[in-house]
């Protein structure tokens, strides 16, 4: 009986497949399983939502051990200068306060950019304020490592904020701020390529000449 039941089943499945197979293709035609076609006014997005590929010479860690040439280095992490944290994680995010320019010395940077540059007043120019927002990165990257461990685990800048102590009219705030912004893209790549603000203030603490604050984000599977 059994047997006789199987051979009727053999007999109807390739009828049966066939149907089925007819079916499938009236719901979703052949070659579109699972794709959808994309809406062009969506592809600006959809390129923006890409992460930029990793530097070709290598992990972050080993792009520093080129970068930093002597004299130059990363200073010692700084302790917070109050009731707050350097470093919030929030899911996949790493949010980074303030942090000053602490590369070579604490007092390395302590000045105020302006369009005429007068030492004797503390006043530097914006080469010299490129130079405070780079040991800003210096300095971040030192607080990023103690506070993470490496900065291999970084998968990409997101964003900087950039506070420029200057004169009422020194109006090169971008230019000083490239200082931070190159630093990143030659240890992280492209990665290090984020979005940017840049601002006159008239004064920052210690009376450092450039302060900034960044978000980054951290790589999946850690």
């Amino acid at each position: 009986m059994f047997a006789t039941i199987k051979n009727k089943i053999d007999q109807k499945m390739p009828e049966l497949s066939a149907k089925m197979k007819e079916l499938g293709d009236k719901i979703v035609p052949p070659g579109q399983a699972g794709t959808k076609e994309e809406r062009p006014d969506l592809l600006p997005l959809r390129a923006l939502q890409q992460v930029p590929p990793m530097h070709s010479d290598g992990l972050p860690e080993k792009r520093l051990l080129v970068v930093l040439q002597p004299p130059e280095e990363l200073p010692e992490a700084p302790a917070p200068a109050g009731a707050y944290s350097p470093v919030v994680v929030v899911g996949n995010m790493v949010y980074v306060s303030g942090i000053g320019p602490l590369a070579p010395e604490a007092t390395s940077h302590v000045a105020k950019i302006g369009s005429t540059e007068d030492k004797e007043k503390g006043i530097i120019g914006t080469a010299d304020g490129k130079s405070a927002a780079r040991a800003c990165a210096l300095t971040m990257m030192a607080v990023l490592r103690a506070q993470l461990g490496s900065l291999n685990h970084i998968k990409r800048l997101v964003n900087a904020k950039g506070f420029v102590n200057c004169t009422l009219d020194y109006t090169e705030q971008p230019e000083v701020m490239n200082g931070f912004s190159e630093m990143m893209i030659e240890v992280f790549g492209e990665r290090g390529k984020g979005s940017r603000s840049a601002v006159g203030v008239g004064s920052l603490p210690r009376g450092w000449a450039v302060e900034v604050e960044a978000v980054f984000e951290l790589h999946d599977q850690l």
